[in-house]
């Protein structure tokens, strides 16, 4: 049995790691946290190809939890001022229809990443984190770890995201380079106050305030269609109340700011804006407020395949655009396929990690472009 080493564990790589199963690998996942908690983001887009990756990869009762804990469907994109005017409103889905492995859907992501770490077991290791790689005579890859661990693998797969190390080794001309801006994430408890003092686009689908001079807040509620702790899935999810995301951009490195002093800082920005707003950061859990560099990836040229390739973030980040996530569970599921079936026909692995990276830069880097356009 081919066996493969993932390093990361957050949202592509374990979905790999389930795909890889399936496709009849031994799969090691490591992460350098000590465990599931990661303050990473909250609501997110996932597009129709990343439930169609979650679809084809992850076994059908975790799939279905993965939908039955997403959130409430909205049916659009809505620009507003920072009075609270609708500038544009965009019908981008019916909320009634019903959900099958080609719609989009949003997403708690540390409920999703828990859904697709479950019943992988001894295979995920917590706390261990990689630190670089041999390419081996015959064809093998040796990963190295903190600590003075290594493990022998056939195929390495770096999912470490943008500061990827397994990257820097494989391609280090490839450039992620900063925009300049931070974005500040908060989560504020959907309370019934909370709920009064929202946009109702943001209750509806996701909405963005935008004002002239480039101050952008989005904005968006998410209500779970089920409580994911009602469901007999064996699991234990921390933190199921309904919330409010909000995402201010600031052009200053307020990298060294603590909550308190992020907070403040936002709430200062927008004090020209509707109360409303300010209300909404002003009541919002300290302990989810964070600060994180806008990042994108510059495009990569092909290179020689071999037994080490990249997904997700590791190869093309992007700047937050509800695109992102989506991307890298595709890569997930495709090289997936690409292995499974040169498994199946007894082909050389490296012939199906060159086809998966052909593919996989065309759409990927498609995708960072996109992600780098005014959606209006």
């Amino acid at each position: 049995m081919p066996r493969a080493i993932i390093v990361g564990g957050g949202l592509a790589g374990p979905c790999l790691a389930h795909g890889l199963r399936r496709a009849g690998f031994e799969v090691a996942l490591h992460e350098r946290d000590d465990g599931l908690a990661r303050a990473q983001g909250y609501r997110i887009r996932i597009g129709p190809e990343g439930t169609r990756a979650l679809y084809e990869c992850l076994p059908p009762h975790l799939y279905s939890l993965a939908v039955d804990t997403a959130g409430v469907p909205g049916s659009g994109v809505t620009v507003l001022t920072g009075s609270l005017g609708v500038i544009k409103r965009v019908v981008v889905n019916d909320p009634a229809a019903p959900t099958t492995p080609d719609s989009g859907i949003s997403v708690d992501r540390l409920t999703l990443r828990q859904i697709l770490l479950a019943e992988l077991g001894d295979a995920v290791r917590f706390g261990s984190e990689f630190t670089r790689f041999d390419v081996l005579s015959g064809g093998r890859v040796r990963a190295h770890f903190d600590g003075g661990a290594s493990e022998e693998a056939d195929l390495l797969v770096g999912g470490d995201g943008p500061s990827s190390r397994v990257r820097r080794q494989l391609l280090p001309d490839a450039r992620v380079v900063t925009t300049g801006t931070w974005a500040v994430f908060g989560r504020t408890p959907l309370t019934p106050e909370v709920a009064e003092i929202t946009p109702a686009a943001a209750l509806d689908g996701f909405s963005t305030v935008i004002s002239p001079d480039g101050r952008f807040m989005p904005l968006a509620g998410h209500r779970y269609r089920k409580d994911p702790n009602s469901l007999a899935s064996g699991l234990s999810f921390p933190d199921t109340r309904d919330y409010l995301m909000w995402v201010f951009g600031v052009n200053d490195d307020v990298s060294r700011l603590d909550p308190a002093a992020l907070l403040d800082t936002v709430e200062g920005r927008i004090a020209d804006w509707h109360p409303d707003l300010r209300g909404i950061v002003r009541r919002s859990d300290p302990d989810t407020v964070r600060a994180v560099p806008m990042r994108t990836a510059e495009p990569v040229a092909p290179w020689p395949s071999g037994p080490v390739t990249l997904i997700g973030d590791a190869i093309h980040c992007m700047i937050p655009a509800g695109i992102g996530a989506a991307v890298a569970l595709r890569d997930a599921a495709l090289l997936s396929a690409e292995l499974g079936a040169a498994l199946r026909a007894g082909a050389p692995l490296v012939n199906a990690v060159a086809r998966y990276e052909r593919e996989m830069l065309t759409y990927g880097f498609e995708a960072v472009a996109a992600s780098q356009r005014p959606r209006f």
